[in-house]
């Protein structure tokens, strides 16, 4: 009784403290009537942890202020300062200032700073907040906030005597934060005397619970100095058998205001069986699969498949704890044997695998009309065919198109007992049908008909041969549909002339030889062409065999052109001198349309020229190494020069060194042997 009698006095005395300090602090204030720096509020009360912010407020009283400075001290066991920002004190009227010391140091508890206002011979004279301070609150007690060395100066850079200065006064309160709760585990028995270890990760300190062996209570107890809002705070409970459970909390502002929270653990005994696989099966289409199996407790679903026994280049997987599993396998090959195991984990991550097993998918049966081409007027012929049937016996197929670009004049040649064809080529439509009469149904690869075709359009014009089933069925006593899929054709009107090709140019007209292999700058060149096509061009080569190159060399179309191009090097030796002077490579160019229609009458002209050879005599001296020289010192007569030709060093510009590095390579040189 005595002891809490004693508290609550001492807590008394403590807020008279602080009643005071407050109503001398106002009495201060008011009684100033000279310029005033004071700490504001005068007086803070916080609770440990908290964060508190004060300013440094100035009263010119009249005088016009163009400088403060202040240190302001405080007790380093009590407050951690943690920013100190310019206030609107000096800039209040827009005018610009500087800061010319903004410091804190935490180690000996002194705050200094220092703003002057520039670009302006007058100061202000309203009263405003100089500066801001942060602090973190971080043991219980009474901290004062000291200021010292304050000066204010006038216009003339000359101290305002007579300065009022008022401290301030920092009140901690002691906070407490619990973290407690109960360890059980999985199926609700006690963990006695459990470890239980709670990491602050905004922080990374560590706090361990208080347990004990007759218990499966624990308790974490610490301040707000150590556990903020928002702060993730990560679990690691045990038992003494190595059973973890590990999880975070998010702490939050209600858990922050009651000053902890409860946090009951279960600690999972881990399962050790794998699941027990039963019931396996599979449902193939022709082109998809669908597995399914059981298992004794929920687990996960996992189908491992390939086209060789195992060799599993294919895995589905669920990750969801189910007992019935069902996976569903896409994009297989028509007629094609897959082999494949099931694989289910359970949440304690015990997995079982079964045995291997193999479907086969169905084959495909495909309704088909082949590709088709034809010059206007003329005819070609083909076939309308099924593929991978079985006894069929009636088919009923319509074939369309757009009349104004084909005809079809014929329809013969069936592989069926009885087939007929009804031709409207006013609509662009032909049904063709077909039956096995006195014969067993057809199977395999069966001939609906020949289907001969007449181009009636004009040349580059293309249109679609589009089949639809009306009818297609077994030739057995029941009504047996078939399902089957179509596969349409096209139909093109060919064209002979080939693609037109104008334009070419080589950008620039002579590089010089790749000497290294390694073309850098000035050894490479554009060639472009231009070939317009009104059916459009399939493929553009140019024959760079002269110049070391392939024979068949594609070139790119630029998009949205019509210009097709490519960049190119020639290979030490293919520079061709003659009659006093470079003789060009003519390399040819091949344009192909898509109806292989070829155009090999444009070649390209391009000259190579031994590199470093800048006089353009065929051969490589010291006359070159001197021509270089003159030509960087602009000597006169030698102010042209094919710099490609003279920048053999390889660091892409033609500088005195150039000069040199040919001259040594000329002279055969250790290093110089190679020009780049």
């Amino acid at each position: 009784m005595t002891v809490q009698k004693g508290h609550y006095m001492k807590r008394a005395v403590l807020m008279l403290v602080f009643l005071a300090l407050a109503l001398l602090h106002g009495f201060v204030l008011c009684a100033s009537a000279a310029p005033g720096v004071w700490v504001e509020p005068g007086f803070v009360n916080v609770v440990q942890g908290e964060n508190v912010t004060v300013n440094i407020t100035v009263d010119p009283a009249g005088a016009e202020i163009m400088g403060a400075q202040y240190n302001l001290n405080f007790n380093t066991t009590l407050l951690n300062a943690t920013k100190q920002t310019r206030g609107p004190f000096l800039s209040q009227d827009g005018a610009p200032t500087t800061v010319f010391v903004n410091e804190i140091n935490n180690t000996i508890g002194l705050i200094r700073y220092g703003e002057s206002r520039t670009g302006v011979n007058y100061g202000v004279t309203l009263p405003g907040v100089l500066a801001t301070i942060s602090f973190r609150a971080m043991e219980p007690g009474i901290c004062s906030l000291n200021l010292s060395n304050v000066k204010l100066s006038d216009p003339l850079a000359q101290p305002i005597p007579g300065v009022v200065v008022t401290n301030g006064t920092v009140a901690i309160n002691e906070s407490t934060f619990v973290i407690a709760g109960f360890v059980t585990y999985s199926d609700g028995s006690p963990v006695t005397n459990p470890t239980v270890a709670i990491r602050n990760m905004n922080t990374s300190e560590e706090f361990i619970a208080e347990s004990n062996e007759s218990s499966h209570y624990y308790r974490v107890s610490t301040n707000r100095l150590h556990i903020n809002t928002g702060d993730l705070l990560y679990f690691n409970a045990s038992d003494n058998r190595g059973n973890v459970t590990e999880f975070n909390h998010r702490v939050t502002e209600e858990e922050i205001t009651a000053g902890g929270f409860t946090q009951n653990i279960t600690i999972y005994v881990p399962d050790t069986s794998p699941p027990l696989i039963t019931n396996i099966s599979a449902l193939p289409t022709k082109d998809s699969a669908v597995i399914t199996w059981e298992t004794d407790e929920r687990s996960t679903s996992m189908v491992k498949y390939g086209t060789t026994p195992g060799n599993y280049t294919h895995v589905v997987v669920n990750m969801s704890y189910v007992t019935y599993h069902h996976i569903s396998l896409a994009n297989l090959t028509p007629n094609t044997t897959y082999w494949y195991v099931v694989n289910s984990t359970d949440p304690s991550s015990n997995s079982a695998q079964s045995s291997e097993r193999n479907f086969t998918t169905f084959a495909e049966i495909v309704i088909s009309i082949s590709d088709a081409s034809a010059v206007s007027g003329q005819e070609t012929t083909v076939p309308l065919l099924m593929s991978n049937i079985t006894n069929v016996g009636t088919a009923d197929i319509t074939l369309s198109y757009n009349q104004s670009v084909v005809h079809v004049t014929a329809v013969d040649s069936s592989d069926f007992d009885f087939m007929d064809a009804t031709i409207d080529n006013s609509s662009g439509i032909t049904r063709i049908g077909a039956i096995q009469a006195a014969s067993p149904g057809l199977s395999g690869t069966v001939r609906l008909a020949y289907i001969t075709l007449t181009a009636v359009g004009t040349g580059g014009e293309s249109c679609s041969l589009n089949l639809s089933i009306t009818e297609l069925k077994e030739a057995s006593p029941e009504e047996i549909t078939i399902l089957a899929t179509t596969r349409n054709g096209t139909f093109f009107i060919a064209e002979i002339t080939p693609p037109e090709v104008t334009n070419p140019a080589a950008n620039p007209a002579s590089i010089p030889e790749d000497t290294d292999s390694d073309p850098r700058w000035g050894e490479t060149a554009h060639l472009n062409v231009t070939v317009t096509d009104d059916c459009g061009v399939a493929q553009v080569t140019i024959n760079l065999s002269s110049i070391g190159g392939v024979h068949d060399q594609q070139m790119t179309r630029i998009p949205g052109t019509d210009i097709w191009t490519v960049t190119v090097n020639a290979s030490a030796g293919t520079a061709r001198y003659a009659y006093e002077s470079y003789i060009p490579h003519e390399l040819q160019v091949t344009a192909t349309d898509i109806f292989g229609n070829k155009n090999t009458s444009v070649s390209l002209s391009l000259v190579i020229i031994l590199n470093g050879d800048v006089s353009e005599n065929g051969e490589v001296s010291l006359y070159d190494a001197l021509f270089i020289r003159k030509y960087v010192l602009r000597k006169p007569g030698f102010e042209t020069m094919n710099e490609r030709v003279g920048e053999v060093s390889g660091n892409g510009e033609v500088t005195l060194y150039d000069s040199m590095y040919l001259s040594k390579h000329v002279l055969a040189e250790t290093g110089f042997e190679t020009l780049h």
